[in-house]
């Protein structure tokens, strides 16, 4: 069985022959239920899966391929299930983020029962059934550790140690072959044995992957591109392997960006997984380019600079570069195109922006990982193929919006008060900044008139005035920013929903066009005046460039065109 996300509908899981191939498909009834986040194979052999952001949880019985819907696993604290794992009565057991709620399920009376937060702080939490009937929860982002809970007495405590995330500490809990419950860290190794935790000098191995009845293993033999349309099945005996297609339908993936390319072909990325595509206006072709780098969650963002697209991409904020004159064929080898160069650095993570040209750079803004606050400034050289990043730059606020001030020599910095997922913010206001990026230094900072929580876009209307949006507790707003005087000259509130990340850009007849998630709208800043072009709720779900005789954007896993 393959257990299968997509954001089109909800998810799917495919039954397939491996002795023929043929397959069989059953597709959640629940467009929200799109990511099979946490799964299962219990002892009967049916599926319990996980489902993210419907909160539900799903058991699938191969016999007689009926997927249902047993209900919700703990909402509205958890939406996302991280791991479920199997006790010896056969009762369920899930955690989540969110609330980083621990939850029992027991097949037989069919009911949920909730046994409440494993952490006060932390919002994931990764449930292994440990000894003499004890739940080990792995609770991360930002103080990774083990709690664990005893069901019949309710005893909670935390065993082992705690290591903090932001200072380069790291935790895992893992189950050996031996069935024990093992936690590699960097300030020790452990046995878990209940509510204790024994030192250990040598860790052994995970316990191998589950097998089919013959003890054959099986994966997906396409897995390192991403197409999963494809299954290879090893035997143990003979170490030999077979491939079988995977045939089955797909509702289709949401587009994450969509960005004009220095060809004036029209460049995106799916998600989940992560596929680079594009789209020529002229003829409506549309191309799956496959994929351009060894991310495999989306890409943040895009720039155009000397004849090539640079994309950067989550997780890790993944630079790769692609020269549209060239053939196609990705890799890491110089000659490799796209081609990826690496990570901007060690914290970056959800790359938003991306700005080129500045030195000769291409630098991006971004939060960082997981579990950490501080999101970098960070720069790739490709004359000198050199990183460079500014880690602290923001405070433990991040980085999230640019825009090259040319005439003055400055980057304008856009921040969120977020830091990486996982965290609370440390600050309660975001701020604009500007960069000298030949003294590196900051020049000027400052907070708008009003309470912001992130400036999410911006674009230099003339040499020395700056547009942008922000986000307010309420919605969000537009502003005009004098680099000059270096102060707000203009605020406006935004109608319809909230402003879209990088939804901003100059139009053809020197208006500002800009999206929020329930219309499109010019500004025109001699007027002062906000006017919306078209509303439609809910309608607008990334935005894209000016292009002809309209704009385009996406709505899930569709680009669509409006024409003025």
């Amino acid at each position: 069985m393959a257990v299968m996300g997509q954001q089109a509908a909800g998810f799917t899981v495919v039954k397939i022959d491996p002795a023929t191939g043929t397959t069989s498909q059953v597709t959640s009834s629940d467009p929200t239920a799109n990511f099979p986040t946490g799964a299962l194979r219990t002892r009967d052999g049916r599926i319990y899966v996980g489902a993210a952001y419907a909160g539900h949880l799903y058991r699938y019985d191969p016999a007689t391929e009926r997927l249902d819907d047993l209900g919700a696993i703990n909402l509205p604290g958890d939406t996302f299930p991280c791991n479920l794992d199997e006790d010896e009565n056969g009762v369920i057991w899930i955690g989540c983020y969110g609330s980083a709620g621990l939850t029992s399920y027991n097949p037989a009376a069919d009911a949920f029962t909730r046994h409440g937060r494993m952490d006060e702080t932390d919002m994931y939490c990764y449930p292994h059934v440990g000894a003499g009937g004890t739940i080990a929860c792995h609770i991360r982002m930002t103080r990774p550790h083990v709690v664990v809970y005893d069901p019949a007495s309710g005893r909670r405590e935390t065993v082992g140690p705690v290591v903090v995330t932001e200072d380069g500490g790291s935790l895992n809990l893992y189950r050996a072959g031996d069935g024990q419950l093992y936690i590699r860290s960097t300030t020790g190794d452990y046995r878990l044995n209940g509510f204790k935790a024994e030192p250990v000098a040598d860790l052994p191995d995970p316990a191998p992957p589950l097998t089919m009845s013959d003890g054959s293993t099986a994966d997906f033999a396409d897995r390192e591109i991403q197409m999963y349309r494809k299954m290879a099945i090893t035997r143990p005996e003979s170490d030999g392997t077979r491939t079988l297609p995977v045939a089955y339908e797909s509702s289709g993936s949401e587009i994450f960006l969509v960005h004009r390319g220095p060809d004036d072909n029209l460049y995106g990325s799916s998600i989940l997984p992560l596929h680079f595509f594009r789209h020529d206006p002229s003829t409506g072709a549309m191309d799956d380019l496959g994929i351009c780098t060894t991310a495999t969650g989306e890409a943040y963002s895009m720039a155009n600079m000397d004849g090539k697209l640079y994309i950067c991409s989550y997780p890790g904020a993944v630079l790769s570069v692609y020269d549209p004159a060239r053939p196609y064929h990705f890799g890491k080898d110089t000659g490799s195109n796209p081609r990826d160069l690496g990570r901007m650095d060690e914290i970056s993570y959800r790359p938003r922006s991306m700005v080129a040209g500045p030195l000769g750079r291409v630098w991006t803004a971004s939060v960082p990982n997981y579990g950490m606050w501080g999101g970098p400034l960070s720069w790739y050289d490709p004359v000198a193929d050199a990183f460079g990043t500014y880690r602290d730059i923001a405070g433990d606020a991040s980085c999230w919006s640019l825009a090259w001030l040319e005439a003055h020599g400055l980057l304008a910095v856009g921040t969120t008060i977020d830091g990486g997922t996982g965290t609370q913010p440390r600050v309660d206001q975001a701020s604009l900044f500007l960069w000298d990026y030949e003294k590196e230094e900051k020049v000027w900072e400052g907070r708008l008139p009003v309470e912001v929580t992130a400036v999410n876009a911006l674009v230099v209307m003339d040499g020395s005035l700056l547009c942008g949006t922000a986000r307010v507790e309420s919605g969000s707003i537009l502003f005009v920013f004098d680099a000059d005087d270096r102060r707000f000259v203009h605020l406006a509130s935004l109608p319809g929903g909230r402003a879209l990340d990088g939804g901003i850009q100059n139009g053809p007849d020197g208006g500002i066009y800009g999206f929020t998630t329930d219309c499109f709208y010019r500004f025109d800043s001699a007027a002062g005046v906000v006017t919306t072009i078209l509303e439609a709720p809910t309608a607008f779900q990334t935005p894209g460039p000016m292009y002809g005789d309209g704009v385009y954007f996406t709505k899930k896993h569709e680009l669509k065109k409006l024409v003025f």
